[in-house]
């Protein structure tokens, strides 16, 4: 399942959240929720895909850690 960043709507999959240095997979989704893409030293696209950012965003507030739910939303 993808997540989507919530600054440019650049689909990501959860299991990327396993490789951020020094975090552990819950700190990591903590800062994805706040950073975006650039959590993986991944510039945001150049030509963000608005919809998806501010769904992502809207979900990302509405709930909170439920990291299943929000993928489980975007991809609807």
């Amino acid at each position: 399942m993808d997540i989507y960043c919530p600054v440019c709507g650049e689909p990501w999959a959860i299991d990327e959240l396993h490789d951020v240095p020094d975090a552990g997979f819950d700190a990591a989704w903590r800062r994805f929720s706040d950073e975006g893409c650039s959590l993986f030293g991944s510039g945001h696209n150049g030509q963000p895909d608005t919809a998806m950012a501010t769904k992502s965003a809207m979900l990302h507030n509405v709930l909170g850690d439920d990291i299943d739910g929000i993928a489980s939303l975007m991809d609807e």
